[in-house]
């Protein structure tokens, strides 16, 4: 059985797993811990319920010292638990208000903002968020700059739709494509080449998070930095204030900014 003495730990709700910024922020964690000599255990659960389990179970066996929260919201029952069973904790909450617990907080809307400020300093004939999600983004359809806006395209055939509108476009009349999913963006990519559409020059491509799949395309993918890497250290070094007692008030993860590659 793995030894649990001095460990922080942290669970893991099934999908998260699959968002580059998330599995930065949980690479990250690890680095602050295991300088001051803790140990990082994970959990992965279905669900809410399993999570308040694992944490009950956590304080009755001992050896967690304290653990994170990710996604915190307004009246979020887990932290309540965590206070009734006086396990020390440190959450991933949104910046909507300041809480009343150790926390990083992440402006939900900055990335949009960040996404809105680009588009505008670049304009095109149109701007296109491309999903295969079946609940698109919010944050992303909403940015837009003055009475522009992103049209949203849903689609289980994401790289088919980034390929008709690619051949609709030309340079005189580009058009900017955003989407949620780096693998989608590769994939359109490779797709938009293979048709010959130029690219920057006719269809430019931004993904909404940044990740090495973007970096290490055949043309790096210009893509929104939301500081996963900084937020999981912040995280990490917010926890380990938190189990020994140190007074620690919110801290603000750093404002997202759009990195500028070769397909933009």
């Amino acid at each position: 059985m793995t030894d649990t003495a001095a460990s922080i730990g942290l669970v893991i709700r099934h999908g998260r797993d699959r968002d580059p910024v998330a599995s930065a922020i949980v690479r990250a964690i690890a680095g602050p811990l295991l300088a001051a000599g803790m140990r990082f255990i994970t959990r992965s659960v279905d669900d809410e319920d399993s999570e308040l389990r694992t944490y009950r179970l956590w304080a009755r066996v001992g050896g967690i010292a304290g653990v994170i929260v990710l996604g915190a919201v307004e009246a979020d029952a887990r932290i309540r638990l965590l206070r009734q069973i006086d396990m020390p904790f440190v959450a991933l909450a949104p910046a909507v208000a300041e809480p009343d617990f150790p926390a990083v907080t992440v402006d939900a809307a900055a990335a949009s903002r960040a996404l809105a400020a680009y588009l505008a300093a670049h304009p095109a004939r149109r701007w296109v968020y491309v999903t295969g999600k079946l609940t698109p983004e919010p944050l992303v359809s909403e940015a837009g700059s003055g009475e522009r806006t992103i049209e949203t395209v849903q689609t289980p055939d994401v790289v088919g739709a980034a390929v008709r509108i690619g051949e609709e476009s030309s340079s005189e009349n580009p058009t900017a494509l955003v989407f949620d999913s780096d693998h989608d963006a590769v994939a359109a990519l490779e797709a938009l080449e293979e048709r010959g559409v130029p690219v920057p020059a006719a269809v430019s491509l931004i993904c909404w998070s940044d990740s090495l799949v973007c970096q290490s395309a055949s043309r790096p993918i210009t893509a929104i930095d939301r500081h996963g890497r900084e937020i999981g250290s912040l995280l990490g070094t917010a926890a380990l204030a938190a189990i020994h007692d140190d007074d620690f008030r919110p801290v603000a993860a750093p404002e997202p900014v759009v990195v500028v590659r070769e397909t933009t």
